[in-house]
Protein backbone atom coordinates (compact mmCIF):
# COMPACT_ATOMS: atom_id res chain seq x y z
CA UNK A 1 0.00 0.00 0.00
CA UNK A 2 1.41 3.47 -0.81
CA UNK A 3 1.51 6.25 1.46
CA UNK A 4 -1.08 7.96 -0.34
CA UNK A 5 -3.37 5.08 -0.14
CA UNK A 6 -2.68 5.40 3.71
CA UNK A 7 -4.09 9.02 4.33
CA UNK A 8 -7.08 9.35 5.50
CA UNK A 9 -10.18 9.64 3.52
CA UNK A 10 -11.16 13.39 4.85
CA UNK A 11 -7.56 15.19 4.62
CA UNK A 12 -7.21 13.70 1.25
CA UNK A 13 -10.70 15.03 0.08
CA UNK A 14 -9.85 18.40 1.65
CA UNK A 15 -6.29 18.62 -0.20
CA UNK A 16 -7.85 17.84 -3.92
CA UNK A 17 -10.47 20.54 -2.76
CA UNK A 18 -7.88 22.92 -1.92
CA UNK A 19 -5.86 22.33 -5.57
CA UNK A 20 -9.28 22.69 -7.07
CA UNK A 21 -10.13 26.50 -5.67
CA UNK A 22 -13.31 25.00 -3.90
CA UNK A 23 -14.86 26.40 -0.70
CA UNK A 24 -13.60 25.05 2.55
CA UNK A 25 -14.65 26.08 6.36
CA UNK A 26 -11.83 26.84 8.51
CA UNK A 27 -13.19 24.23 11.27
CA UNK A 28 -13.36 21.59 8.75
CA UNK A 29 -9.77 22.45 7.86
CA UNK A 30 -8.89 22.46 11.62
CA UNK A 31 -10.43 19.10 12.28
CA UNK A 32 -7.88 17.72 10.65
CA UNK A 33 -5.64 19.30 13.62
CA UNK A 34 -4.52 17.24 16.94
CA UNK A 35 -6.43 18.70 20.10
CA UNK A 36 -3.98 21.46 21.34
CA UNK A 37 -3.16 23.11 17.57
CA UNK A 38 -7.03 22.67 17.02
CA UNK A 39 -7.97 25.03 20.50
CA UNK A 40 -5.65 27.93 19.65
CA UNK A 41 -6.04 28.04 15.57
CA UNK A 42 -8.36 30.54 15.52
CA UNK A 43 -5.69 32.89 17.05
CA UNK A 44 -2.61 31.66 16.16
CA UNK A 45 -2.85 30.46 12.48
CA UNK A 46 -3.94 31.65 9.16
CA UNK A 47 -7.27 31.33 8.09
CA UNK A 48 -7.96 29.18 5.15
CA UNK A 49 -9.52 32.09 2.43
CA UNK A 50 -6.35 34.70 3.61
CA UNK A 51 -3.91 31.78 3.05
CA UNK A 52 -5.56 31.67 -0.25
CA UNK A 53 -5.28 35.40 -1.29
CA UNK A 54 -1.50 34.75 0.32
CA UNK A 55 -0.93 32.32 -2.28
CA UNK A 56 -1.88 34.44 -5.18
CA UNK A 57 0.33 37.71 -3.84
CA UNK A 58 3.39 34.91 -4.05
CA UNK A 59 2.43 33.65 -7.56
CA UNK A 60 1.89 37.14 -8.86
CA UNK A 61 5.35 38.21 -7.26
CA UNK A 62 6.93 35.43 -9.08
CA UNK A 63 7.80 33.44 -5.67
CA UNK A 64 9.36 29.65 -6.19
CA UNK A 65 10.61 29.29 -3.08
CA UNK A 66 7.84 30.67 -0.13
CA UNK A 67 9.22 30.77 3.89
CA UNK A 68 6.52 30.69 6.48
CA UNK A 69 8.40 32.82 9.29
CA UNK A 70 6.85 31.12 12.80
CA UNK A 71 5.22 28.19 10.67
CA UNK A 72 3.54 26.71 14.05
CA UNK A 73 1.18 23.72 12.99
CA UNK A 74 1.79 23.90 9.05
CA UNK A 75 -1.51 25.15 8.44
CA UNK A 76 -0.29 27.81 6.14
CA UNK A 77 2.93 26.08 4.50
CA UNK A 78 0.29 23.35 3.43
CA UNK A 79 -2.70 25.43 1.98
CA UNK A 80 -0.29 27.44 0.14
CA UNK A 81 1.67 24.23 -1.37
CA UNK A 82 -1.42 22.62 -2.64
CA UNK A 83 -2.67 25.66 -4.08
CA UNK A 84 0.55 27.04 -5.69
CA UNK A 85 1.25 23.33 -6.24
CA UNK A 86 5.06 24.00 -5.09
CA UNK A 87 7.22 23.15 -1.96
CA UNK A 88 7.07 25.27 0.56
CA UNK A 89 8.97 25.62 3.88
CA UNK A 90 8.29 26.70 7.41
CA UNK A 91 10.39 27.60 10.34
CA UNK A 92 8.84 26.51 13.73
CA UNK A 93 11.00 26.27 17.28
CA UNK A 94 8.72 23.84 19.30
CA UNK A 95 9.15 20.70 17.81
CA UNK A 96 5.45 18.86 18.43
CA UNK A 97 4.21 21.95 16.39
CA UNK A 98 7.17 20.66 13.66
CA UNK A 99 6.12 17.08 14.08
CA UNK A 100 2.45 18.16 13.81
CA UNK A 101 3.17 20.18 10.40
CA UNK A 102 4.87 17.77 8.97
CA UNK A 103 2.06 14.85 10.19
CA UNK A 104 -0.51 17.49 8.78
CA UNK A 105 1.17 17.66 5.01
CA UNK A 106 1.18 14.41 4.31
CA UNK A 107 -2.44 13.54 4.93
CA UNK A 108 -2.95 16.28 2.99
CA UNK A 109 -0.49 15.78 0.54
CA UNK A 110 1.22 18.72 0.35
CA UNK A 111 4.77 19.47 -0.36
CA UNK A 112 5.97 21.11 2.78
CA UNK A 113 9.74 21.18 4.40
CA UNK A 114 9.76 22.28 7.99
CA UNK A 115 13.10 23.72 9.75
CA UNK A 116 12.84 23.33 13.13
CA UNK A 117 15.05 25.81 15.28
CA UNK A 118 15.32 29.00 15.89
CA UNK A 119 15.13 32.03 13.48
CA UNK A 120 18.25 33.26 14.42
CA UNK A 121 20.23 29.63 13.30
CA UNK A 122 18.59 29.72 9.73
CA UNK A 123 20.16 30.48 6.51
CA UNK A 124 17.45 32.40 4.86
CA UNK A 125 19.52 33.22 1.51
CA UNK A 126 18.25 30.48 0.02
CA UNK A 127 14.45 31.51 -0.22
CA UNK A 128 12.82 34.07 -2.05
CA UNK A 129 9.98 34.87 -0.65
CA UNK A 130 8.85 35.08 2.66
CA UNK A 131 5.60 35.37 5.28
CA UNK A 132 4.47 36.92 8.78
CA UNK A 133 1.56 36.70 10.81
CA UNK A 134 2.82 38.39 13.21
CA UNK A 135 4.84 35.66 14.08
CA UNK A 136 6.63 37.88 17.27
CA UNK A 137 3.38 38.64 19.33
CA UNK A 138 3.81 35.90 21.56
CA UNK A 139 6.90 37.24 22.81
CA UNK A 140 4.94 39.71 24.83
CA UNK A 141 1.52 38.56 25.93
CA UNK A 142 0.91 37.41 28.96
CA UNK A 143 1.48 33.46 30.20
CA UNK A 144 -1.75 32.55 30.11
CA UNK A 145 -2.26 33.15 26.35
CA UNK A 146 0.96 31.47 24.92
CA UNK A 147 0.53 28.48 23.40
CA UNK A 148 2.59 26.41 25.88
CA UNK A 149 5.60 27.81 28.57
CA UNK A 150 8.26 25.77 26.13
CA UNK A 151 10.02 28.61 25.17
CA UNK A 152 11.65 31.93 25.91
CA UNK A 153 9.51 34.61 25.64
CA UNK A 154 10.44 38.59 26.55
CA UNK A 155 11.08 41.44 24.85
CA UNK A 156 14.64 40.68 25.00
CA UNK A 157 13.77 37.81 23.07
CA UNK A 158 11.17 39.74 20.32
CA UNK A 159 13.69 42.28 19.73
CA UNK A 160 16.34 39.52 19.26
CA UNK A 161 13.97 37.79 16.52
CA UNK A 162 12.47 40.76 14.96
CA UNK A 163 16.15 42.41 14.39
CA UNK A 164 17.52 38.98 12.59
CA UNK A 165 14.42 39.04 10.27
CA UNK A 166 15.32 42.76 9.40
CA UNK A 167 19.42 41.05 8.56
CA UNK A 168 17.76 38.93 6.24
CA UNK A 169 15.17 41.07 4.05
CA UNK A 170 18.28 43.36 4.29
CA UNK A 171 20.66 40.84 2.62
CA UNK A 172 18.05 39.39 0.53
CA UNK A 173 18.29 40.26 -3.37
CA UNK A 174 16.45 42.35 -5.44
CA UNK A 175 13.07 41.00 -6.30
CA UNK A 176 12.68 39.49 -2.72
CA UNK A 177 8.92 39.50 -1.91
CA UNK A 178 6.77 39.14 1.45
CA UNK A 179 3.64 39.28 2.58
CA UNK A 180 2.37 40.44 5.91
CA UNK A 181 -0.72 39.45 7.70
CA UNK A 182 -1.22 41.41 10.89
CA UNK A 183 1.72 42.85 10.57
CA UNK A 184 5.84 42.14 11.03
CA UNK A 185 5.79 43.02 14.42
CA UNK A 186 9.49 44.77 13.47
CA UNK A 187 11.18 47.04 10.96
CA UNK A 188 10.81 46.33 6.92
CA UNK A 189 13.50 48.16 5.03
CA UNK A 190 12.62 50.86 3.05
CA UNK A 191 14.23 48.95 -0.12
CA UNK A 192 10.51 47.43 0.11
CA UNK A 193 7.67 48.90 -1.54
CA UNK A 194 4.08 47.83 -1.28
CA UNK A 195 2.62 46.25 -4.49
CA UNK A 196 -1.18 45.33 -2.99
CA UNK A 197 -2.62 45.95 -0.28
CA UNK A 198 -6.17 45.80 1.94
CA UNK A 199 -8.08 44.03 4.82
CA UNK A 200 -8.77 40.53 5.41
CA UNK A 201 -10.65 39.22 8.66
CA UNK A 202 -10.12 43.16 10.05
CA UNK A 203 -6.24 42.61 9.34
CA UNK A 204 -4.21 44.52 6.88
CA UNK A 205 -2.43 42.34 4.48
CA UNK A 206 0.46 44.18 2.22
CA UNK A 207 2.23 42.35 -0.86
CA UNK A 208 5.93 43.94 -0.47
CA UNK A 209 8.79 43.23 -3.06
CA UNK A 210 12.48 44.78 -2.74
CA UNK A 211 13.15 47.09 -5.63
CA UNK A 212 16.22 48.39 -4.70
CA UNK A 213 19.35 47.82 -2.45
CA UNK A 214 19.13 51.15 -0.50
CA UNK A 215 17.38 51.37 2.62
CA UNK A 216 17.86 54.95 4.35
CA UNK A 217 15.20 53.82 6.39
CA UNK A 218 12.72 51.27 8.04
CA UNK A 219 8.98 50.68 7.69
CA UNK A 220 7.46 49.72 11.23
CA UNK A 221 3.81 48.27 10.74
CA UNK A 222 1.26 49.73 13.87
CA UNK A 223 -2.40 48.08 13.42
CA UNK A 224 -3.10 49.65 10.27
CA UNK A 225 -0.81 52.08 10.35
CA UNK A 226 2.41 52.21 7.86
CA UNK A 227 4.81 54.82 9.44
CA UNK A 228 8.63 55.27 8.67
CA UNK A 229 11.55 54.45 11.93
CA UNK A 230 12.59 58.06 11.15
CA UNK A 231 8.74 59.99 11.53
CA UNK A 232 8.60 58.49 14.47
CA UNK A 233 11.89 59.64 16.14
CA UNK A 234 11.18 63.28 15.38
CA UNK A 235 7.52 62.92 16.59
CA UNK A 236 9.09 61.64 19.91
CA UNK A 237 11.65 64.52 20.08
CA UNK A 238 8.88 67.44 18.83
CA UNK A 239 6.13 65.94 21.23
CA UNK A 240 8.03 64.58 24.55
CA UNK A 241 5.94 63.20 26.84
CA UNK A 242 3.09 63.19 24.92
CA UNK A 243 4.66 61.28 21.88
CA UNK A 244 1.66 58.57 21.68
CA UNK A 245 4.08 55.64 22.14
CA UNK A 246 6.56 57.29 25.20
CA UNK A 247 5.75 54.00 27.34
CA UNK A 248 5.65 51.24 24.56
CA UNK A 249 9.49 49.98 25.38
CA UNK A 250 8.96 47.84 21.85
CA UNK A 251 8.31 50.58 19.49
CA UNK A 252 10.51 52.51 20.98
CA UNK A 253 12.84 49.93 20.54
CA UNK A 254 12.02 49.09 17.33
CA UNK A 255 12.02 52.99 15.81
CA UNK A 256 15.84 53.38 16.38
CA UNK A 257 18.17 51.36 14.32
CA UNK A 258 20.57 49.05 15.02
Amino acid sequence: MTERATLSTDAVLLGEQLRRGAPIEDDDFDALLSVRPQVFSRSFWTPVHVARVAARLFREAGASSVLDVGSGAGKFCSIVSLVLDQRVWGVEHRPSLAHESRSLARRLGADVEILEGRFVDLDARRFDAFYFFNPFAEHLVPKTHRYDQSVECSLESYVRDARCVEGWLTAAPIGTALVTYNGLGGRIPTSYVVEREGQLHGNAMRLWVKRTDVAADAFIELEDMLLAASYLRRCEKEMGDDFPFARDLLVRELMNER
